[in-house]
């Protein structure tokens, strides 16, 4: 019966359109015109991950911007959020009157600008265009169409792109392209593209025995770009192997590998695999759900656990800083047919503690999050979008099940969506905003 409720509490959360009606009414909101938050890629809120559902948010001065079916900001001094649309009395539902209604796969921080990514498909294939709007909403436009190739059902279609020092990186059809925000489509500059894509593929002399499964996580710290792809290593098994582009001439090499359970321990009997990860300077940090918080010195390859974070939690998820770890003490949900719980699944429940460590491996603080189960009725699940500076964000999902045949086939309605915060040098939690 508890496999019965999980899989039904799953399938009620990816059956959730992000297309809710929001509750709040439309009035002015006081967001600049023009605002700026820096050109170089903001790592510590790209940690949602691919197809995870959760809001996409880009900071500037001022504020944190996240979509959700809708664009909205959050002011940093009063922590207040709000649908960036001015229009009296507009229930932001209607997409042809709400100027707040926008529909990105992601944000990207355009300095001056926000840019987002949408992806329509057209006889079958996908086709993405870059658009940009103010930090008002006011102007939104097509700056272009990208060089895109992925068909409907192929999962590359979804990778994130990023923005960083002008430029938004992207793929496309196993290749890495950048382009300039509104250049032409086929002028999209290749930064790296496989050598071959037929039934047996090398990347950088390793092998891959399905080219479908070729993808990529890009990234961007200073004068590199980054990107990690799940290959087949000499000994026949799958791990995360991270390249590192010099953007100064545009070499790539290979600098980290992620390492074989024989250094990090026993760790699930399929292998080691990267449960987070965030690079920074000369080192990858990366946490293993079920196992520890570990460091990777990318001059040398070698790897160092700070932290042994398995003690606080098995199974926990966790999201990245500059500054550190937050890692809660969550359970992953089980899938459809699956007996055991799922360590990399993106769907967690009933976490009620965040640990937060530094990126020396030290403990700094615990936070409880036990005064929102109290607060929100229902509450089920709660997943972490990201953490910058002093913010945790994380959205708390409620959920009302019933078994309508009492025959233990549970089913369930989401019946509230709270985007959340956690103040990590006080402590305080609350909910700021009902997203649905």
């Amino acid at each position: 019966m508890k496999n019965r409720f999980l899989a039904a509490l799953l399938a009620a959360l990816l059956t959730f359109s992000l297309a809710a009606c929001h509750k709040e009414v439309g009035g002015r909101v006081n967001v600049p015109a023009k605002q700026t938050g820096g050109e170089d890629f903001q790592k510590s809120l790209h940690q949602a991950g691919r197809l995870s559902g959760l809001p996409s948010f880009v900071e500037t001065d001022t504020g944190w911007y996240f979509s959700y079916g809708s664009l909205y900001y959050i002011d940093k001094e009063d922590m207040r959020a709000t649908v960036v649309c001015a229009k009296p009395d507009c229930d932001h539902t209607d997409d042809n009157i709400c100027n707040a209604r926008i529909h990105a796969d992601y944000l990207l921080n355009g300095g001056e600008k926000i840019f987002y990514v949408t992806t329509k498909f057209e006889n079958g294939a996908g086709v993405k265009r870059v658009e940009s709007v103010n930090h008002d909403a006011t102007k939104r436009e097509t700056v272009q169409e990208l060089k895109f190739q992925e068909t409907v059902m192929d999962d590359a279609s979804w990778d994130m792109a990023i923005y960083h020092r002008g430029y938004i990186y992207y793929v496309s059809d196993y290749t890495i392209y950048r382009t300039v925000p509104g250049g032409e489509k086929d002028a999209a500059e290749v930064v790296w593209r496989p050598e071959s894509i037929p039934e047996t593929e090398m990347l950088a002399g390793y092998p891959i025995s399905d080219p479908n499964e070729l993808d990529y996580t890009l990234w961007a710290d200073g004068d590199s770009l980054y990107f990690m792809a799940n290959l087949r290593d000499r000994d026949g098994t799958y791990k995360e192997f991270l390249f590192a582009c010099d953007l100064t001439d545009m070499s790539v090499r290979q600098v980290w590998v992620t390492p074989g359970a024989d250094e990090v321990g026993e760790w699930e009997k399929t292998g080691v695999e990267v449960s987070r990860w965030y690079v920074t300077g000369r080192y990858i940090y990366f946490y293993l759900s079920g196992g520890d918080l570990w460091r990777g010195d990318l001059s040398t390859g070698k790897n160092e656990k700070l932290a042994d974070t398995h003690e606080k939690t098995l199974y926990g998820s966790a999201v990245f800083s500059d500054d550190g770890l937050c890692l809660l003490n969550d359970i992953p949900v089980l899938d459809y047919h699956d007996t055991q719980p799922l360590p990399g699944s993106h769907r967690r429940a009933h976490g009620d503690t965040v640990f937060v460590y530094g990126l020396d491996g030290e403990l700094k603080k615990e936070i409880s999050l036990k005064p929102l189960y109290d607060e929100i009725d229902g509450l089920t699940t709660i997943e972490l979008v990201c953490c910058t500076g002093n913010e945790l964000f994380f959205i708390a999902t409620s959920m009302t099940m019933y078994d309508p045949a009492g025959t233990g086939e549970w089913e369930g309605n989401i019946s509230a969506v709270n985007l959340c915060r956690a103040d990590i040098k006080t402590g305080e939690v609350e909910a700021i905003y009902k997203l649905r």
